[in-house]
């Protein structure tokens, strides 16, 4: 049996998650369900026999990150995120798993099982437990790790979050501090990012290509291309009738980036 903590301040996600629990092949025990970075504080002030920690990042109160550098954390952590940029930061910690919201059932099977693989796989001297040898192999791990890139966007609206499918945005503009993305309907969504060196650390470069200071690109929607002026190229979308130009300094390093 593993014994576990769900850290999760949205409902949906928490509901979510114990359903993927209940389903999972061995018994997992949910010991307690915290919201707020105090919350884990307080629970980890007495020594805990924890084995496992499941834990979203973004919490009502604060960053978790917080929370696990504070009391110095050894247990596994399976991180739940709707957000890319901090998956270096959790295997900086004690994490095994970064799952981007949404995730499937098969996904969090595999973060599981990577867990019981690590601690079965481990001989358990008398002065040694699988913490320690776990840590030991994290320290190895977040050398090992690639860069991997988000999927998904959280959009955050006043009453609701849902999530735009990155393969799906035509192009981001940003504008005096909004961050907007266009979809290939041509719908327009307003992140919570504040500007496109926020999204260039999300996103996977050999697909989008900011052309200019305020536009990121989605290659795999670009129609045509042709001379606007000696130093700037139009961009022709596909089933879309916005034409985008690179600046002076990016033509360049855009056409080299096509492969022209």
């Amino acid at each position: 049996m593993i014994k576990a903590i769900i850290v999760e301040d949205e409902l949906p996600a928490r509901k979510k998650l114990k359903k993927y629990i209940e389903s999972y092949k061995e018994s997992i025990t949910i010991v307690e369900e915290f919201e707020t970075v105090e919350e884990v504080l307080d629970f980890f002030e007495t020594p805990t026999d924890i084995d496992l920690i499941f834990s979203d990042i973004e919490l009502r109160d604060d960053n978790a990150f917080e929370a696990y550098k504070k009391v110095n954390i050894k247990t596994p952590i399976i991180f739940i995120t709707a957000y890319n940029q901090f998956w270096m930061e959790a295997f900086e910690t004690s994490g095994i798993e970064y799952l981007l919201k949404p995730y499937s059932f098969e996904r969090f099977e595999k973060a599981v099982d990577k867990y019981l693989n690590l601690k079965n796989s481990m001989t358990i001297g008398s002065n040694e437990n699988v913490l320690q040898k776990l840590d030991a192999y994290l320290t190895n791990q977040t050398i090992q790790t690639p860069k991997t890139y988000q999927e998904f966007i959280a959009v955050k609206s006043s009453q609701y979050t849902y999530f735009l499918k990155i393969d799906e945005v035509v192009y981001f503009q940003a504008d005096y501090g909004i961050v907007v993305a266009y979809d290939v309907h041509n719908k327009k969504h307003i992140l919570n990012q504040s500007s496109l060196k926020m999204l260039e650390e999300l996103i996977n470069p050999t697909v989008f290509f900011k052309i200019n200071r305020s536009e990121l690109l989605n290659r795999n929607y670009i129609e045509k291309i042709s001379r606007y002026t000696k130093n700037i190229i139009a961009i022709n979308l596909k089933n879309n009738e916005t034409v985008l130009k690179t600046s002076q300094n990016k033509t360049a390093e855009f056409t080299k980036w096509l492969g022209m």
